[in-house]
């Protein structure tokens, strides 16, 4: 059996926490002000103990309107609704947007307590009944039983624990191998103890002596002690209400809305994926660039909504949107969440996320509905393989896509092994994944990249790496990017030599124009000696259809001139040439100084210090105080 948190929903002074006083023997109420006006203000909790002796938590919320952002710090962890109705009211409208927000939510079970029945008479009774019967057709609660109560008579005080009782025994189980998640709903500080938070685990198991990541701020506390129903313990499991005692963050550090989880856990954005539904009943439509409330967790931040494929969502209807926090959000796949208009501060809509970590969307997309699907629906397999594919233009880490899906790092091995057999994806390296849609796309791309190139420059032999990878791949890092180009190079799209790409059995081939200006520019350079020109210097023939840098790089490829620096070029003959000079002095004379190289070459310093240098690279020589000598 899963533990489990039932929360109280309903309008103000329906007699929520009468119940809970009836059917726990404690008041939720804690605060002076909440006993003096008889409404409950803030969340309160107790628990409800179970014929095994177990106990479930209870989260009793406030009614009130204008507690209605209190009513969601603590909505976010009800793994069963209570909604109460007084038999002598009626359905009113908090009744109606608590129904709202529970269905929003997805709370899978509840029950219906109508209370105060010792105040209406049967025909009152039926009528109410009926009604409610009527506002809950569609909702969570459609096929929810309803008990008649009363707080005051006793009366279906024991059927409604009873009910309670079979509807905790029935939850499915929960999921504790997942890392701790706690939205923190309350924080406070006890003499002798110091900082202590409250909330419900929604995920994994926390134990004392845990660190625990505190996120918006990115700090971290360890957890000193555990304390469950006002019992120590020493574990927490999912579904349960506990407070925590924390130690290296002071209580002014922390705040409501805050989520303690696993250390790198959570990952923060500034917009998020989800199906967004508008909630049925809502005076106000959801525009498109419209500002809202937005509720996540125990949390409240202000964000705007951007609808994909239409610019009104109208109340009922759910369609695809992509939500901009104007505060960082650490949620993740599967969250729901509750929207509320700007002012006046009424519930409009609630969603799921899809995708935690999006990139920007344009709207109108004519793939938004499909991706949507995809990532909304049950098959891991298939959202795995998109969170792949849109992850690859940045090449991110398999660990963001699994995140991005939703699926755990152990189920996730499994289905990457299925999805490369199938080859849907392309691992990289042991951490990163390219989808095999995306690299078809790279292949193209490339392919149009160098055809172009050699188009335009068709007498050098391919574009250089670095080149093609920043226009390829410009959001990517560079060793990741070069894995792509080597996949690539693997499937005989292009090819690559010494730094340069171009397309597979792509060959440098010369027009009797071309080998003539080729043939003149060497000329240049062998003629020139040990004081070549400037490659800007060199002028061409008139009339010639070439390109000066072509011809410089193809002699450079064809390593007729040698790059002794970024601006000199030098024929290799030459370069040999000079090498012997320079060979032959330090077998003579022990070693060659700059001055003796220079007039043995009968140039300039400037030449005779670049070919020394570049010696110097080749590890042919090695400089020793102002002497040359051999590398050893």
């Amino acid at each position: 059996m899963r533990h489990v948190i039932i929360g109280t929903a309903g309008h103000v002074d329906h007699g929520k926490s009468s119940l809970i006083l009836a059917l726990t023997g404690r008041d939720p109420d804690r605060l002076a002000e909440e006993k003096e006006r008889g409404i409950t203000i803030e969340l309160g909790f107790t628990w409800l103990d179970l014929p095994d002796g177990s106990r479930s938590g209870i989260i009793d919320v406030p009614g009130h309107e204008k507690f209605i952002s209190n009513m969601l710090a603590g909505a976010g962890g009800i793994d069963l609704a209570l909604l109460v109705v007084a038999a002598d009211e009626g359905i009113m409208p908090q009744t109606r947007e608590h129904l709202g927000i529970l269905s929003l939510l997805g709370i899978p079970h509840g029950v219906i307590a109508l209370t105060k029945c010792d105040l209406a008479d049967e025909e009152l009774i039926e009528l109410v009944e009926e009604d409610l019967r009527e506002q809950v057709r569609g909702t969570l609660l459609e096929d929810a039983p309803v008990v008649r109560t009363s707080t005051v008579s006793g009366e279906g005080i024991e059927r409604l624990r009873t009910i309670l009782f079979d509807l905790i025994a029935a939850a499915d189980s929960a999921k504790d191998e997942l890392p701790f998640r706690l939205p923190v709903d309350r924080v406070f500080s006890l003499g002798g103890f110091g900082t202590i938070v409250t909330g419900t685990l929604i995920e994994g198991v926390i134990r004392t002596g845990d660190q625990a990541g505190i996120y918006p701020q990115n700090k971290t506390a360890r957890v000193r002690g555990i304390q469950i129903h006002e019992t120590a313990v020493n574990t927490g499991w999912p579904g349960q209400r506990v407070a925590l005692n924390l130690t290296g963050i002071k209580k002014d550090d922390l705040a409501r809305g805050d989520t303690l989880a696993a250390p790198g856990s959570l990952r923060g954005s500034l917009l998020f994926d989800a199906t967004l539904t508008a909630l049925p009943g809502a005076r106000f439509p959801i525009a498109n660039k419209m500002r809202v409330h937005l509720f996540h967790g125990a949390r409240e931040i202000l964000a705007r909504i951007v609808l994909l494929d239409r610019d009104v969502l109208e109340p009922g209807d759910t369609g695809p949107a992509q939500v901009r926090p104007e505060e960082e959000l650490f949620a993740k796949y599967g969250d729901r969440f509750i929207i509320r208009f700007y002012s006046p501060l009424e519930t409009i809509g609630g969603g799921i996320i899809v995708d935690p970590l999006p990139a920007r969307h344009r709207r109108m997309r004519e793939n938004i509905p499909d991706d949507f699907d995809i990532m909304a629906g049950d098959d891991r397999s298939a959202r795995l393989n998109l969170a792949v594919a849109h992850g690859s233009d940045k090449l991110a880490p398999l660990e963001t896509a699994l995140y991005r899906a939703g699926i755990s790092a152990l189920e996730g091995k499994e289905l990457l092994d299925g999805l490369v057999a199938n080859q849907s994806i392309v691992l990289l390296n042991e951490r990163v994944a390219v989808s095999e849609s995306v690299l078809e796309s790279l292949g193209r791309k490339a392919s149009a990249l160098l055809s172009n190139f050699h188009g335009k420059r068709p007498l050098e032999q391919g574009m250089r790496r670095e080149e093609l990878r920043t226009r390829l791949m410009p959001r990517a890092g560079i060793q990741l990017s070069d894995l792509v180009i080597d996949r690539l190079r693997d499937r005989e799209i292009l090819d690559t030599c010494d730094g340069m790409v171009s397309l597979h059995g792509y060959r440098v081939s010369l027009s009797p124009q071309e080998e003539m200006a080729v043939h003149e520019m060497e000329t240049v350079f062998l003629d020139a000696g040990y004081a070549p020109p400037l490659p800007e210097e060199i002028p061409l023939q008139p009339g010639k259809r070439v390109d000066r840098a072509q011809i410089l790089s193809l002699l450079i490829d064809r390593e007729i001139l040698i790059r002794l620096t970024p601006q000199i070029l030098m024929h290799r003959d030459k370069v040999d040439q000079a090498w012997v000079i320079a060979r032959e002095a330090i077998e003579q004379e022990g070693g060659i100084t700059l001055a003796e190289f220079r007039d043995r070459l009968e140039t300039s310093r400037k030449f005779a210090i670049a070919l020394l240098e570049y010696f110097d690279r080749q590890k042919r020589t090695r400089l020793t105080g102002e002497i040359r000598v051999f590398f050893p």
